[in-house]
């Protein structure tokens, strides 16, 4: 890739023009991935921001997920945000919010939780802790590939954690190793730092930051929450459900902490929808319209067929299996419509 400034930027060479045009997008995210890891110079940095912003419509957008899917902490929000100068910075998230107006999607960004959302962790008695919830795999991939134009694409789940990311962004490539070993879709992390785990409000603040971020990269996008209960991301996704950009069709809210009826609909005017099991979040989802009935059917098997493998105390057992089959029973109402 061209080093020099594209377009003549002040103190480079006008004479010599881009080649983001006629390279094909996986070759340039190739040669671009090793610029921002270690010591990015501001050479690199313009070498970057100029490769980019060369590109315009499809070729842009395949891009930018194809930068987004490096499979560690290597991503598109690592270069952007940790990696670049604020006025090289400005002018890459400028071009992405123009093409993102030149050409608007109904693509879906899946953002989830972890703790509580994908694994029992801390608040949930229902399962031993560790045990990777029924069905969240396949919501995961259904959301992926039924909400997104091209279901092939790549970058499109992303997980939202206050877990920090540690030195060289080694706890968070450990966070997403630890996810890829459960069968999700390509996926990318957004982590925090140890000073977000002090307080349930910095942990918001911190899963409101990244989620501004996600959309400040991907302003094209529609965007969906998947959280628990148990901390602060009811009050995340409501947060940004009200925010301006207007792009967030809801938040699934996965209840591990045992909310009341009255709960559940003070949260379902503020866009956020309690499910207690998986099949209950593809009912949600399929009203919402993010995923096709035979989809909702599909997450729904998964978590029967998981569920059965599971060893449970009798008490949990027997929980699991009501809230189960109530919410099988409304995933089938939503499906008929």
């Amino acid at each position: 890739m061209d080093r020099a400034p594209a377009g003549g930027r002040e103190g480079g060479d006008a004479g010599r023009e881009p080649v983001s045009a006629s390279v094909p997008t996986e070759l340039l995210a190739r040669l671009i991935g090793p610029l921002h890891r270690g010591r990015v110079t501001r050479e690199d940095q313009e070498a970057i921001v100029d490769t980019m912003t060369a590109l315009e419509g499809a070729a842009f957008h395949d891009l930018k997920y194809r930068l987004n899917a490096t499979g560690d902490h290597h991503d598109l929000e690592h270069l952007v945000f940790d990696h670049l100068d604020e006025d090289l910075q400005d002018t890459l998230l400028e071009h992405i919010a123009a093409q993102a107006s030149d050409q608007p999607a109904s693509d879906l960004r899946v953002l989830c939780d972890i703790d509580d959302t994908v694994k029992s962790a801390i608040h949930d008695e229902r399962f031993p802790r560790g045990t990777v919830y029924p069905g969240v795999v396949a919501l995961l991939t259904e959301l992926d590939r039924g909400a997104t134009a091209d279901p092939g694409r790549v970058g499109d789940l992303t997980f939202v954690t206050a877990r920090p990311g540690g030195p060289l962004g080694l706890v968070e490539q450990y966070t997403r190793d630890d996810l890829s070993e459960l069968g999700m879709p390509t996926h990318t992390v957004l982590g925090g730092s140890l000073l977000n785990l002090h307080t349930k409000n910095a942990i918001a603040e911190r899963k409101l930051q990244n989620m501004e971020r996600d959309h400040l990269l991907f302003p094209e996008c529609r965007m969906v929450f998947i959280g628990d209960s148990g901390q602060a991301d009811g009050d995340v996704g409501a947060e940004m459900a009200v925010r301006p950009h207007d792009h967030v069709v809801g938040t699934l809210l996965h209840d591990v902490t045992g909310l009341d009826a009255a709960a559940r609909d003070a949260w379902a005017q503020r866009r956020v929808h309690v499910f207690d099991t998986y099949a209950g979040a593809a009912a949600h989802a399929v009203r919402l319209g993010l995923l096709s009935p035979e989809q909702g059917r599909t997450v729904a098997q998964a978590v029967q067929t998981e569920l059965g493998a599971l060893e449970l105390a009798q008490e949990q057992s027997v929980r699991v299996a009501a809230l189960l089959e109530a919410d099988l029973a409304t995933l089938e109402s939503v499906s008929r419509g």
